[in-house]
């Protein structure tokens, strides 16, 4: 989360805003329950993957498919509560930093920008799975995938301090460009469908 939190001031803290602190940990019980279970779905659907993967030529495991489908639609409805997890507990880091007991880590200036890993519940593997690859950014805490296709280039941008929210840019021949933005609660698959129909054509889909 890129926050400090002062341990030795926590207890005076607790002593006369208690409320506070109770909150501080439920919300970082909660969201360390939600990436738990990412990581355990994430980790599921990578060794389904690796078994489809080693079956022989020719053949199609469908019990394997089907555990995948299924693993699937349960990180996507998952994904929306790891940005509230999130964000809930970005707030009680906030209301406890007006107590001067937690406050925002400064970044290092000298890594280089993007070095470090952002958990992207689900979504970056059906990027790179529909061929986007991801690009270095000047921001840190912004995740983007690119295709640069025959006619139109399809970039895709998650900010995941900010519940995942996403947004999509086609650029190219008329009507091109056009951009689609998506809440952090939108579902992983109509994302992805937005995706594939860019991907497709350029041009938008009510167009």
């Amino acid at each position: 989360m890129d926050w400090e939190v002062d341990l030795d001031q926590l207890p005076v803290t607790c002593a006369h805003t208690p409320h506070l602190v109770v909150a501080l940990i439920d919300a970082a019980a909660a969201h360390l329950a939600a990436l738990a279970t990412h990581t355990a779905l994430t980790e599921a659907a990578e060794s389904i993957q690796t078994v489809i993967t080693n079956a022989d030529p020719g053949t199609v495991d469908w019990f394997a498919a089907g555990l995948l489908g299924t693993v699937a639609q349960l990180e996507d409805k998952r994904v929306p509560h790891l940005g509230h997890t999130r964000r809930a507990l970005l707030s009680a880091l906030r209301d406890l930093q007006q107590e001067n007991a937690a406050w925002p880590r400064n970044p290092d200036r000298s890594e280089v920008p993007s070095s470090h890993t952002i958990i992207c519940p689900g979504l970056c593997e059906c990027l790179a799975a529909l061929g986007l690859h991801r690009l270095p950014t000047a921001e840190p805490t912004v995740v983007v995938y690119a295709a640069d296709l025959d006619e139109h280039r399809v970039t895709v941008t998650i900010h995941p301090d900010d519940g995942y929210r996403t947004q999509l840019d086609v650029v190219g021949p008329e009507p091109t460009p056009w951009r689609v933005s998506f809440s952090p609660d939108t579902p992983n698959a109509v994302i992805v469908a937005a995706i594939r129909h860019a991907i497709r054509a350029p041009k938008p889909p009510n167009a």
